[in-house]
């Protein structure tokens, strides 16, 4: 039996959805961010080394990192999610496929970092100088989604 081990507030809700989506038999295990540092549990080192999430395991695979789980789980599902190799889709399939992890996600957890900063207790003195470091750092940080193939 396949089992996603999932984090709550992580990427794995994506792999949740397509499991769903593919209709494909799972269970999940469920574990929580420690509340003060917002992270993993140590349970989930038990399962993956970097205790991160998503990961899959089914029988004897362990699967990590969201891009290679969905290969892994179209893969297994007959490629009925995947166009054509060769294809112009297959090329843009390919393309949005690693531009959610290599493009979207950095500055998106900046802007998650960035915003705690501002929030996080500190000095009355260093509130200042924080905020400013962080408002100067989001107002770098943009996000636009080209799509190289449609001109």
């Amino acid at each position: 039996m396949r089992t996603l081990h999932h984090l709550n507030d992580s990427r794995s809700q994506r792999i949740l959805w397509l499991l769903e989506e593919l209709g494909t038999p799972y269970e999940m295990k469920r574990y929580q961010r420690n509340a003060e540092t917002r992270l993993a549990p140590p349970e989930l080192k038990e399962i993956h080394p970097l205790g991160k999430s998503p990961v899959i395991t089914d029988g004897k695979f362990t699967v990590a990192e969201t891009g290679a789980i969905v290969e892994y789980l179209v893969e297994q599902a007959g490629d009925a999610l995947r166009p054509a190799a060769g294809t112009p889709e297959h090329h843009r399939y390919t393309y949005w496929l690693h531009f959610a992890e290599g493009s979207a996600m950095p500055p998106l957890v900046m802007a998650l970092v960035f915003n705690r900063i501002k929030k996080a207790p500190m000095p009355f003195f260093a509130r200042p100088i924080a905020k400013a470091i962080a408002d100067n750092v989001l107002n770098g940080v943009h996000i636009f989604f080209p799509d190289p193939w449609h001109k």
